[in-house]
């Protein structure tokens, strides 16, 4: 009867620990899970900071050919002013005039000092996009054109029709 006492506080003891290393352990398996979670999400939030972009055309301005035939061509251009190279390209760049999608078929990706097309846009660097339409926008009047890349960076951009 001596020993009862200190036995049933050795197996209370025994327990408490035992509970205690698992509630440790469960804590220290979630603190690494969001620590880790924590890390790539930084990353991919300073991937998309480093990848930026500006429309750089005069909004009462906008290059334009054919306005009198269809189909007319738009030029806008953007110029890359983040520390990454991003795809230049219909599949990588989604373009909106008023929320209406331009199919990629009626894009196209110059190099506006060539002429040549691109594929990428380097740092710093200004690249051209024509926008085929078959008919051509409504002189004078507001338009609203959207560049989305393909991390989900977007630019909008309010400009008059020739």
């Amino acid at each position: 009867m001596g020993a009862g006492g200190p036995a049933s506080e050795l197996i209370m003891f025994i327990v408490a620990i035992l509970v205690a290393g698992s509630v440790a352990g469960a804590l220290a398996y979630v603190t690494t899970d969001i620590a880790q979670g924590i890390n790539a999400r930084g990353t991919m939030l300073a991937d998309q900071l480093r990848t930026d972009f500006a429309i750089i055309n005069d909004p009462n301005n906008i290059p334009h050919s054919n306005l009198s035939n269809s189909p007319v061509n738009y030029t806008f251009y953007i110029k890359n002013i983040g520390k990454n190279t991003f795809p230049f390209t219909g599949s990588s760049v989604q373009v909106m005039i008023n929320g209406l999608l331009i199919p990629p078929s009626n894009l196209t990706f110059l190099d506006p000092l060539t002429g040549a097309q691109i594929t990428s846009l380097p740092p710093y660097s200004v690249g051209a996009i024509n926008v085929t339409l078959g008919t051509p926008l409504t002189s004078g009047k507001y338009y609203t054109l959207t560049v989305v890349l393909e991390n989900g960076k977007k630019r909008t951009f309010v400009f008059k029709a020739p």
